[in-house]
């Protein structure tokens, strides 16, 4: 059965009164009564403390009716004015102490009605996994304790770091987590939500963060479709454990939803890049991924090659466009190279681009993916022209039209 509301509310003022007793909240109405009781020196204790106290004393009853501390008198003989005074006390100090607490109830339960607002808003943003992550972070950091906080890529028994947010007291973990950080067997991780109020007595604690000063953990898994990168929020208090509230830890789970939302909304627009820049038959990067790739070149060196296929034609007549095809997916696949980028152009043309081979080893790579489609049954030969960045021309795009060029007149050399 889930507690009283009242019950809750006499845990939080017992703790202010019988832990935090130099709070101002508490010591106000300490000062004024021990002003007008001059003889006695008035002090809180706990309800078992002493069973049968030496001097006057009053219960401070919490608003679910427990006495959750005793107001002490000690001193000569209260006259029936002091004791109306003391009693007097302890009914302003427990209203004192109750509107505190109950004003930092309503505080808190602003705070985090307005972070859980954010952190909802975040999975509706089209912004990266990590802009989200960080976004999310320094709303966690601003609405509850936390020391440090980071999305880790979990991958070949490391955790690798993404991105991440701290306080002083958790900086060294960003030095820690920046290197890939071994955790050992696979199994130990777990596998849903986590909220380690006490990790130093949780199976599978990871010694590198233990060692580290962690003491409490949020280890908050995130959800994507696919196994190949799978990602993690780690959330940390250092130096002494700390419970993790149920408010706290639905605030973090709504924040790992956000950001599993966001990797997967990457995962999606990745793939439908992917498509955008694959030619469906060969499954080679298509013109479009040429183009993208001859930007990213800009001032490096590297070779590249246009290849025009002969024969095509012949194949589609007398055998039918599906054996066309056939022809086509095998010489590709045997263009396929470590080094070596093949793109179909459309039709019976490639590309090939090597950052750091020569024209020869193009012209090895295409004269291999001949013979492999002739070995096939395809009676095809191959035209191939090259150029070189920056030995023929420092432009990428310059010297796609070069290679084409020098392909063509290769061609009708061939031809002749």
């Amino acid at each position: 059965m889930a507690p009283r509301a009242d019950d809750r509310l006499d845990v939080l003022c017992q703790h202010l009164l019988l832990d935090t007793p130099d709070a101002p909240v508490v010591q106000r109405p300490l000062t004024w009564v021990q002003t007008l009781l001059p003889d006695h020196r008035v002090k809180i204790a706990a309800p078992d403390a002493d069973p049968h106290p030496a001097g006057p004393a009053e219960p401070l009853t919490g608003p679910g009716g427990t006495t959750l501390a005793i107001l002490h008198a000690d001193g000569p003989r209260l006259t029936p004015t002091q004791r109306q005074i003391l009693r007097g006390a302890a009914q302003a100090l427990m209203d004192s102490v109750t509107r505190h607490v109950l004003h930092d109830q309503l505080t808190q339960a602003t705070t985090f009605t307005a972070a859980m607002t954010d952190i909802h808003a975040l999975s509706a943003d089209q912004h990266t996994p990590t802009e989200t992550a960080a976004a999310a972070m320094h709303v966690l950091h601003r609405s509850m304790r936390v020391d440090w906080s980071g999305l880790l890529q979990v991958q070949d028994g490391h955790l690798t770091l993404v991105t991440d947010a701290a306080t002083p007291r958790g900086e060294h973990l960003t030095a820690l987590l920046t290197r890939r950080l071994a955790y050992g067997e696979p199994h130990t991780l777990p596998t849903t939500h986590t909220f380690h109020d006490d990790y130093t007595d949780s199976d599978g604690a990871i010694d590198h963060l233990l060692n580290a000063g962690v003491r409490s953990a949020a280890w908050l898994p995130l959800s994507t479709d696919g196994d190949q990168d799978r990602f993690v929020l780690l959330f940390t208090r250092q130096d002494e454990p700390a419970i993790w509230t149920a408010q706290e830890q639905r605030l973090l789970s709504a924040a790992a939803r956000s950001v599993s939302i966001a990797l997967e909304r990457d995962a999606v627009m990745q793939h439908l890049e992917r498509l955008a820049q694959t030619d469906p038959l060969t499954g080679l990067g298509n013109r479009r991924a040429l183009d993208e790739t001859l930007q990213t070149l800009e001032g490096q060196a590297f070779t590249l090659g246009v290849i025009d296929l002969n024969g095509m034609k012949r194949v589609n007549d007398e055998h039918g466009h599906a054996s066309g095809d056939d022809l086509l997916r095998t010489f590709a696949r045997h263009l396929r190279h470590d080094t070596v980028r093949a793109f179909r152009l459309g039709g019976d043309e490639y590309a090939l681009i090597d950052p750091d081979g020569t024209p020869d080893r193009l012209q090895h790579l295409t004269d291999h993916a001949v013979r492999a489609t002739q070995a096939a049954g395809f009676p095809i030969t191959a035209a191939l022209g090259t150029a070189s960045v920056p030995t023929d021309t420092r432009s990428p795009s310059r010297a796609l039209r070069l290679a084409d060029t020098r392909m063509y007149a290769h061609k009708r050399d061939d031809d002749r």
